[in-house]
């Protein structure tokens, strides 16, 4: 039976599906890393905090950028906490909020897996993006965008504040 309704989005719709399926199924396995084994999922919680580090967000915050429900955000970063890869700081306004920071090994250990990530995992995704128009770009970028929000939560925008960090023992 063929899904009329779906027209000619269907091959999309599927190697959408295949995709996330397939991510699905290594999201957990602690695949890269030297001495450090750590798992995709840990990577991006680890991306988001080195690319908002002076913004000093909280859990929360992160969490709700990387789609995660506040519990599984939770667990990685105590995992990675654990493994020495990042640190936990508290402001000296809000002692309940936990900021993280990625620490001295955790970033060692991510330039190794950017490296590999770079010329082994995504050079193909990236030479073939390297060849589309600005404008077909922002459509792919855009397609994503609107796949990343289907199964998101609402949630709101967590203030910023002017604080000190206080690493937490």
């Amino acid at each position: 039976m063929k899904l009329e309704w779906m027209g000619r989005y269907r091959e999309i719709i599927g190697n959408f599906y295949r995709s996330a399926n397939g991510y699905s199924q290594i999201c957990k396995s602690e695949m890269f890393g030297g001495p450090v084994l750590f798992s995709p999922y840990e990577v991006q919680i680890m991306e988001h905090i080195m690319e908002h580090a002076d913004e000093h967000r909280n859990m929360k915050w992160y969490a709700s950028r990387l789609g995660l429900s506040q519990g599984t955000y939770s667990k990685y970063v105590q995992k990675l906490v654990k493994k020495g890869l990042l640190e936990k700081y508290h402001t000296s306004e809000n002692k309940k909020d936990i900021i993280l920071m990625v620490s001295p090994l955790g970033l060692e250990e991510y330039k190794a897996y950017a490296a590999i990530a770079e010329t082994q995992l995504f050079h193909e995704l990236f030479s073939y993006l390297d060849s589309v128009s600005e404008a077909e770009f922002e459509t792919v970028n855009k397609v994503f965008t609107l796949l990343g929000r289907m199964h998101a939560e609402k949630r709101p925008e967590v203030a910023e504040a002017d604080h000190q960090l206080i690493r937490v023992k």
